[in-house]
């Protein structure tokens, strides 16, 4: 996740599309229920759709001994992990109480006990961590960007040697690993993207959208399209036909569900169904200056839900900016410590809102840990339909950075006529199986529950 420039490759011409009405998608087959489906209650009888491909959701974890052990295959659990943390016991305390669960890197001083007593997991090893049980670290951050810092087959070649030194079989953990934004364009081949993405077992992008000025390409001041390839179907939940990262909203939140988007079509490619990280930045990387923008706190709790809606298993928090004076006018190494040490930081809003975001998402992981349906529930809608104890559940956003009022129409199966907006305190009518609701800007997104 180092900060860095990427290079310009004109793709071919931008298409869009949206499905005019509400309804299941044939384009998203069915897939077969996975071991320990069939036992949620009622939703196989009840809601007759396809459901969306997946790896199993939190009894993944169960594959990898270590993250058994730290109860990541629990229901209730969901990554929520620091990019870099500061890692001291007042620390741990501070980012507990912001939903941080996952440490991907820590200062090489920080000591297991410390963790233990904390009740943290890590992605690196610890100082006096035993070498099999500790119940800290859960996974291996094998390596970050090796695709922006290598020739391909030297880059490859390395990734294949840390995943041998690394494999489940030796370690009892899941391997990990972050690429560039590049490894999702014309810059790089598919092929070159599924062999990298080959090497671990959970992926993750780094293409903080919000802040960098990178989508925004032009030749001589005119736009001369996106480097980013184009999804074919969005999410598999929504059903949508994929939609690009475009110019009118490439900084926007709902080019991290994009990105999510991108990211499937290599599984799909390589015939895998490997979890899959969003990546969000909690400031700017590059502050509000040189075409660099410092997202609201509103901002990035959006792009956040955005990656969830279209499936992501987790989510990585980057939290440093450079310490150059000219090139970020909001300095930080770790805006988590500086929110801690100093209230009124330059990041400790944002600090806020994501620790707001990680608890609300954390009181859903029960739900969101099941597997989604695939329907659409109308134009412009961008969505994400689970089932849990009775109960649908609709995660919503507007489509493609959109705001206004949307109507859905909800799918056979689901005869609620009282929508509950979760942690909203609020409800809507249905009526005639369809309810309205407004989103009042491009950060605006709601979770809705509707019995069945």
């Amino acid at each position: 996740m180092r900060r860095r420039h990427g290079l310009v490759t004109i793709g071919g011409a931008l298409v869009a599309a949206a499905i005019a009405s509400g309804g299941a998608v044939a384009a998203a087959p069915a897939v077969p229920v996975e071991a320990g489906e069939a036992s949620v209650a009622g939703t196989r009888s009840v809601l007759h759709l396809p459901r969306v491909p997946w790896e199993g959701g939190s009894a993944y974890w169960s594959r990898f001994p270590e993250a058994h052990r730290a109860g990541w295959d629990r229901a209730s659990f969901f990554p929520t992990a620091l990019w870099y943390g500061s890692c001291n016991p007042d620390q741990y305390v501070f980012d507990k109480a912001h939903g941080i669960n996952t440490y991907a890197q820590c200062n090489p001083e920080t000591t297991y006990d410390g963790l233990a007593a904390a009740r943290m997991s890590t992605l690196f090893t610890p100082q006096g961590q035993p070498a099999r049980g500790g119940r800290v670290q859960v996974g291996t951050l094998l390596d970050d960007e090796v695709d922006g810092r290598y020739e391909v087959e030297e880059g490859l070649a390395h990734m294949r040697a840390l995943a041998r030194q690394y494999d489940v079989a030796r370690t009892g953990r899941f391997t990990y690993a972050n690429w560039t934004g590049s490894i999702l364009t014309g810059d790089r081949s598919m092929k070159v993207s599924t062999d990298y993405y080959d090497t671990v077992d959970v992926n993750s992008v780094d293409a903080y959208l919000l802040s960098v000025p990178q989508c925004d390409w032009t030749y001589d001041g005119q736009w001369v399209g996106s480097r980013y390839r184009v999804p074919a179907v969005s999410s598999w939940s929504s059903g949508h036909v994929g939609l690009p990262i475009s110019q009118t909203s490439c900084r926007t939140p709902s080019s991290y569900g994009k990105l999510i988007d991108l990211q499937l079509e290599v599984n799909r490619a390589r015939g895998q169904r490997g979890p899959l990280w969003g990546v969000h930045e909690v400031i700017s990387t590059g502050g509000s200056v040189n075409g660099y923008r410092q997202p609201t706190g509103a901002q990035v709790k959006a792009a956040a839900m955005n990656s969830v809606v279209h499936e992501a298993r987790g989510l990585m928090w980057f939290s440093q900016a450079p310490d150059q004076a000219d090139v970020s006018d909001c300095v930080s190494g770790d805006a988590f410590r500086d929110a801690r040490v100093d209230p009124s930081s330059c990041g400790a809003a944002n600090v806020a809102a994501v620790g707001e975001f990680n608890h609300f998402l954390q009181s859903l992981a029960p739900v969101i840990n099941t597997r989604s349906f695939v329907w659409s529930f109308g134009p412009g809608t961008d969505t994400m339909l689970k089932v849990h104890r009775g109960a649908a559940y609709v995660f919503a956003m507007a489509q493609d950075g959109g705001h206004g009022t949307r109507t859905f129409t909800l799918p056979p199966g689901v005869t609620g006529r009282r929508v509950v907006v979760v942690g909203e305190n609020r409800t809507l009518p249905a009526r005639g199986h369809t309810f309205t609701d407004t989103f009042a800007d491009e950060t605006a997104y709601h979770v809705y529950r509707v019995q069945l």
